[in-house]
C-alpha cells in the first residue's frame, strides 16, 4: 500500500534522528513491518535506516532476543486448559531460582525489582512479570508454549528453556509480525 508505505519511512525519517539527539546515539537502524489483519498482507516494510539501501534487510533477515513479545504465547498456552487457568487464576509473582544441568543458576526478575505476590493472571500479563510469567510457563510447559508459537504460525527453530518464557529465543521481525498477525486475526494463521 504505497501511503502505507510512505507513512512508515516518513516516521522513519523523522524518528530516528530526534532518538539519536535525545539520546546521544549514532546511527541507529530500524526495521517495521504493516500488515493488514483481516488477510495478512504486507501493506509496507522497512528494512533500515534508509528504505533506497536494497542491502541487509533488517525486517526479514535479522534475528534478535524478542523478550516480552512472547509472553502472549505463555498465557494463551495456559488459557488453552480453561479447567485450569483463567484470567482470574491467581499467579504467584515470587523469587524463582533455576539450576541448569551444569549448575549454573538462573534467577529472572521483574523489570521493578519488586515480588507482587499473588497476582490474577490477566494482572500477570497486562503488567508484564517475569517472575509470574516464568512460573505459569514451568506449569504448562516450556515445550507446549513453542507448539502454540507453531500452531501460531512461527515455525523458527526455538529451544525450549526457561528463559524462553521471557524472550530469550531469537525471531526476525517477519515472524513477530506472523505471532501478531494471527493474535489480531483472533487466531486464524494467514501466512
Amino acid at each position: 500500500d504505497t501511503e502505507v508505505q510512505r507513512y512508515l519511512e516518513a516516521a522513519v525519517v523523522d524518528t530516528l534522528p530526534r532518538l539519536e539527539k535525545t539520546n546521544r546515539l549514532e546511527q541507529l537502524q530500524t526495521a517495521a513491518i504493516v500488515t493488514q489483519r483481516a488477510n495478512g498482507e504486507v501493506a509496507a516494510l522497512v528494512g533500515g535506516r534508509d528504505p533506497e539501501d536494497a542491502g541487509f534487510n533488517r525486517a526479514v533477515e535479522a534475528v534478535r532476543p524478542i523478550g516480552s513479545l512472547y509472553k502472549p504465547v505463555v498465557y494463551l498456552t495456559a488459557l488453552e486448559k480453561p479447567q485450569r487457568y483463567t484470567a482470574g487464576t491467581l499467579l504467584k509473582d515470587s523469587a524463582i531460582h533455576l539450576k541448569n544441568a551444569v549448575g549454573d543458576v538462573w534467577t529472572p526478575k521483574n523489570y521493578d525489582g519488586k515480588e507482587h505476590g499473588l497476582v490474577p493472571l490477566h494482572q500477570a500479563l497486562a503488567e508484564s512479570y517475569n517472575l509470574a510469567t516464568v512460573r505459569l510457563g514451568l506449569d504448562v510447559g516450556v515445550v507446549n508454549t513453542v507448539q502454540t508459537l507453531r500452531r501460531l504460525g512461527v515455525n523458527r527453530r526455538l529451544e525450549p528453556y526457561p528463559s524462553l518464557l521471557l524472550g530469550s529465543g531469537e525471531m526476525s521481525l517477519l515472524d513477530v509480525a506472523q505471532l501478531y498477525q494471527t493474535l489480531a486475526d483472533e487466531g486464524f494463521v494467514t501466512p
